[in-house]
């Protein structure tokens, strides 16, 4: 099957291929994309061939197209390379470090609710569309998070730095779907090509900036308040980046500023619409749920009761209803929609032979629907998560962070900071989707956007 010309629209390609993943019932077909054939993997029992592998690590070529802007970093580096930097990356993202990261959320958090507050003032009566504002708070909170720099993404508008983050993907998936522009030669004559190379440069500006000055700010420090080892006294609040360093000098395995500016770019790519895209979703499917928002409310009153003084993290640590809200909402709206791998070694599933160099694309979205797997599958039913319904089900029926060894290295940072955000919103305020479920159309350009935004009515509590 080769893709049709209207798939060069974002608006229509998603609901294209949904179709399209319906027809086939063996979780698997194929398609082209000019000379470009791609493997599909539709059903748990097809992607576990391709996931669980030790070997089948590498991403396909079009991460390519954002390898400009990535580099090697984590998410698009394979082999030894890749193993190394999980290797350092993985202890960046232990619990107590978690602890760390979630004052920053706590802190942005308010921020979004006096965003929020301020809107309602000049519009009260009229829908808001989160979306927007989730994905300032998000950014707000990776940026702080990653490198220990404030960009007030919430509050300044203008951001030079966010409208460049949100450019660069969408220009990206563009040219995927554009098989003349797959040459570098010729797309970087493009006014598009042009646009693209720009933005990065932006991007890439501000990064190395905030890297140099961090690692000045490192050396003064052990310079002038080296305490008895030699070692610099540590900030009272470290960033993703001061982890890294730590972790660099403790392994001796010292990373170049380019390499350092490849791996805080690939936290803040993956780390940042993702989330703002599953809060917003989360928004969406309670706004639409007046029973899901009713055990919602009776959760916060058994844990918080009419304290109206901020969440702990303990408390947001006991918000399991909640926890399984956005898993039922990664479910019905994944972020991430599909992943790709090139195979690297003939493979054989479910009868098929796929030869070595083809890719394979495991399509999350439709996995999370397939009714063998999730009776009523459209139904949006947290209680699916609860321990006795989830045992025995396809480990890799659900796998909104991916799974294997490539899983999400962010995963509980994401889950953490979700419900931080959605916690501080929803104790403040009821909310109502303007859209029904059917009326929702959703684009892919590596995250799954909404077509019209999400725009919900708040209520005071």
């Amino acid at each position: 099957m080769r893709f049709p010309n209207e798939c060069c629209n974002p608006t229509n390609r998603y609901e294209w291929f949904r179709g399209v993943c319906k027809q086939y019932h063996g979780g698997i077909f194929r398609t082209w994309l000019g000379t470009t054939a791609s493997v599909h993997l539709t059903s748990p029992e097809t992607v576990s061939a391709v996931l669980a592998s030790r070997t089948l690590i590498t991403k396909s070529p079009i991460y390519d197209f954002i390898h400009p802007w990535l580099g090697t970093g984590l998410l698009t580096s394979t082999g030894d390379q890749w193993h190394q930097q999980r290797k350092l990356i993985t202890p960046t993202f232990h619990f107590n470090i978690m602890d760390e990261y979630s004052v920053v959320m706590f802190e942005k958090a308010e921020i979004l609710k006096e965003c929020i507050e301020s809107e309602l003032k000049n519009n009260p009566n009229a829908p808001i569309d989160v979306f927007d504002f989730l994905t300032r708070c998000a950014l707000d909170i990776i940026c702080e998070a990653a490198m220990g720099v404030n960009i007030n993404a919430q509050t300044d508008q203008d951001a030079e730095y966010s409208t460049a983050l949100h450019g660069i993907t969408t220009q990206a998936v563009d040219r995927i779907f554009r098989p003349l522009l797959h040459y570098d030669w010729l797309y970087y004559h493009t006014r598009d090509g042009k646009k693209f190379k720009r933005t990065v440069e932006t991007a890439h500006k501000f990064t190395k900036q905030v890297i140099s000055e961090k690692k000045l700010a490192r050396q003064n420090r052990q310079r002038h308040n080296a305490d008895e080892n030699g070692m610099p006294e540590k900030p009272k609040r470290q960033a993703f980046l001061d982890h890294l360093l730590d972790a660099c000098e403790r392994e001796k395995m010292p990373l170049t500023d380019e390499e350092l500016r490849e791996q805080v770019d690939t936290f803040l790519f993956a780390g940042h619409d993702t989330s703002s895209s599953s809060m917003s979703w989360a928004l969406f499917c309670i706004g639409n749920n007046p029973d899901v928002e009713e055990k919602i409310h009776e959760e916060h009153l058994r844990i918080f009761g009419e304290s109206k003084e901020p969440a702990t993290l303990r408390q947001i640590n006991e918000l399991k209803y909640l926890e399984r809200v956005i898993k039922e909402t990664l479910r019905l709206f994944p972020s991430a929609p599909s992943v790709s791998r090139r195979v690297t070694e003939d493979l054989e599933i479910a009868g098929y032979k796929i030869p070595k160099n083809s890719i394979a694309g495991i399509q999350i979205h439709y996995i999370h629907r397939d009714p063998k797997h999730w009776p009523n599958p459209d139904k949006f039913d947290p209680d699916r998560f609860l321990p006795e319904n989830s045992q025995g089900r396809h480990p890799y029926a659900y796998i909104p962070f991916s799974a294997g060894p490539r899983n999400c290295i962010g995963q509980k940072f994401s889950l953490l900071e979700q419900k931080i955000v959605l916690t501080a919103i929803l104790r403040e305020w009821k909310v109502k989707s303007a859209l029904k479920y059917e009326e929702a159309k959703c684009y892919n350009d590596f995250i799954l956007r909404p077509q019209q935004g999400i725009k919900i009515y708040f209520t005071r509590k």
